[in-house]
Formats: C-alpha cells, sequence, structure tokens
C-alpha cells in the first residue's frame, strides 16, 4: 500500500492524518458509551449493560480511545480505505478471539507514543464491548435497508441522536425558543425597548431567513435535497453570528454573555443550534463531491445510505425553528 498517498487522501478529506482521524472518531464512540453506561443516559441493550466483557484498568492513562483509534487505523490501512469507510461490523474482527494484537503488525509512531500497553491483546478486550454496544446499538427506529454502518455513519448518527449530550439538538432548539418568549416578555412588559437598529437589523435578517429556506436548487450544481438544505442553514449560521456580533459590538462568541441584549442573545442561541450540523453537513459534502464523477443513478436512495434518520430530524426541526424566527423578527420590526 501506498501509505503517503493514504496519508494524503485523509489530509484531502478531513485536514488531518489517519491516526489523528480515527482518534478523533474513536473519541466520541468512548464517551458515548461511558454516558450510557453510566448512567447518565437511557443506556444501551441490556446485553451489553449487564456483562460488557472484560474490563481493562488504565494505569498508564493511554485510554481506551487511543486502542480504539488504532484498531480504526489498522482496519482501514489494512483495506487501503478512508477511516470513516471502515465497517463496523468488519472491525471487530479484530476483537475476535486468538486474533493477532494489533501492536503485532503496523502502528503509527504517534500511538506507540501515547502509552504502554495501546493494542496489545488485553487493550483490544477492553474495548471490544464499546465497539460492539456501536455496531449493534439498538435504535428507537431502524436504519432503512442497505445501510452500510460504517464508522462515518456512526459518527453522523450520534451526533444527532437527543438522548446524548454531544447530540442534544432538541434542548438547543429549546433554548432559542426559551429566548424569544422572554424578548418578546420583556418587549410587551417595556423592559425592553428594542432600538431603531435593533429592528433595522431584524428585519433584513428576517427577510433574508424566509429567502434562504423558500430559494431553490442552485442552478447547474445537482444535489441531495438534505445536502442543499444543510447548506442553507450553515449560511443561516453564518448570518445569525454576524447579525449578533454587530449588534453587541463584539465579536460572535461573545453574543451569549449574560448581559447581551435580548435580541442578541436570541440571535447567538439560535446560531448555535444551526451550527450543531456543520460537521455532518461538511462530511456528507464531501462524500458527494468524491461521488460527483458518477453520479448515483438514484439520488434518494444514495441521501438514505448516508444520512442518518436523527439528521433527517434534525435538519426538519431546525428549519421549523428558522421559519419561527423569520416570523419572530417581523414582529419585532413591526413595533
Amino acid at each position: 500500500m501506498d501509505r503517503d498517498g493514504w496519508e494524503r487522501e485523509h489530509q484531502g478529506a478531513y485536514g488531518c492524518g489517519a491516526w489523528e482521524r480515527a482518534g478523533h472518531q474513536a473519541r466520541l464512540l468512548v464517551a458515548w458509551y461511558d454516558e450510557h453506561d453510566g448512567g447518565l443516559g437511557p443506556g444501551v441493550s441490556p446485553r451489553f449493560s449487564g456483562n460488557s466483557g472484560m474490563r481493562v484498568k488504565w494505569p498508564w492513562g493511554s485510554g481506551r480511545h487511543n486502542t480504539l483509534g488504532l484498531l480504526f487505523w489498522r482496519a482501514a490501512h489494512d483495506a487501503g480505505i478512508l477511516v470513516d469507510e471502515v465497517v463496523l461490523a468488519n472491525a471487530m474482527s479484530y476483537c475476535a478471539q486468538g486474533a493477532e494484537p494489533l501492536d503485532a503488525g503496523p502502528v503509527p509512531d504517534a500511538a506507540r507514543r501515547t502509552g504502554i500497553g495501546v493494542g496489545s491483546a488485553a487493550s483490544v478486550a477492553g474495548i471490544s464491548y464499546v465497539l460492539q454496544a456501536h455496531a449493534e446499538a439498538d435504535l428507537p427506529r431502524p436504519r432503512p435497508a442497505g445501510v452500510r454502518l460504517t464508522l462515518g455513519y456512526r459518527v453522523r448518527e450520534l451526533l444527532a441522536t437527543p438522548d446524548w449530550d454531544l447530540g442534544d439538538w432538541p434542548a438547543a432548539l429549546a433554548r432559542v425558543r426559551q429566548a424569544m418568549g422572554r424578548a418578546d416578555e420583556t418587549r410587551e412588559s417595556g423592559t425592553w425597548r428594542p432600538t431603531d437598529r435593533e429592528r433595522s437589523v431584524g428585519a433584513r435578517l428576517g427577510q433574508d431567513l424566509e429567502r434562504s429556506l423558500a430559494s431553490p436548487a442552485i442552478s447547474g450544481h445537482p444535489a441531495p435535497s438534505w445536502l442543499e438544505r444543510a447548506v442553507r442553514l450553515a449560511a443561516v449560521t453564518t448570518a445569525l453570528s454576524g447579525a449578533a456580533g454587530t449588534l453587541s459590538g463584539a465579536r460572535p462568541e461573545e453574543a451569549r454573555r449574560d448581559d447581551a441584549g435580548p435580541l442578541v442573545k436570541v440571535l447567538g442561541s439560535a446560531a448555535d443550534a444551526c451550527a450543531r450540523l456543520k460537521a455532518s453537513t461538511e462530511e456528507i459534502g464531501r462524500l458527494w463531491e468524491a461521488e460527483e464523477s458518477h453520479e448515483p443513478s438514484d439520488r434518494a436512495s444514495w441521501e438514505l445510505s448516508h444520512v442518518p434518520v436523527a439528521l433527517t430530524e434534525q435538519i426538519e426541526e431546525t428549519e421549523h425553528l428558522v421559519r419561527a424566527l423569520a416570523g419572530f423578527l417581523w414582529v419585532l420590526a413591526m413595533h
């Protein structure tokens, strides 16, 4: 295998090397497992929580995510594919009894520096139950037929999973609606008197939001409908952050301070909610671009096999929120 070429593919796809990408994705999988297995979420299936298999102590501080990351790196390396393309069910073979320990084969130098025991038989046994929990996770609704449960697909699924802290987009949307409600209350009570500038910025932004959701597909650039909608919401994120920063006279991220004005808080929280789609939108965009040379005959099927159900729901609910925000801004401009 051309290791240098393989690494260049990862740099082009993710802006980082294969080992860094594998470690990033592994951290997310371990964090999800720990939250659920630790009783902080609804929990995985009893077949995992009751007897998760051998647990390994990590006195050297390297953590399970390093061994899991090495497993993904090795599976991608052996198959000559990108880390995100590793099929979780296939990756389980590296955990099978009698399998060659990961440290007996190719290991990136960075992995060797993470700590004692990474890639040993004991360390692999210690992360097998984490991988199994993801490969066989029980879902509220089954995945569409034909979906290949790759590492990338599973991470996109996790980032749109409402019952997980890092994927709790319903809570982010609720914060926006609460901010709009508080802003309406303070305006109606006279506690907050919107300035002409706030009304002007709100009016322009409200019109832009309505147009962004109603605009047709970009001419000459075919793409799955989900991706078009997600790209528009990414542009909305930028517009919201910019407006919040303009009104607060500070950097956009400072719009969330406790002393920020009601409108700035609304726009800042809305920008945060829309930004939760950023990582998955970029990844699916890259996947689609890779397919453009031989465009799929059935775009709907392509979308089903790449966009998890939870992510589709997140887009729909975020669009509903943006429409509500546009109405809020219109009312603000009229008063």
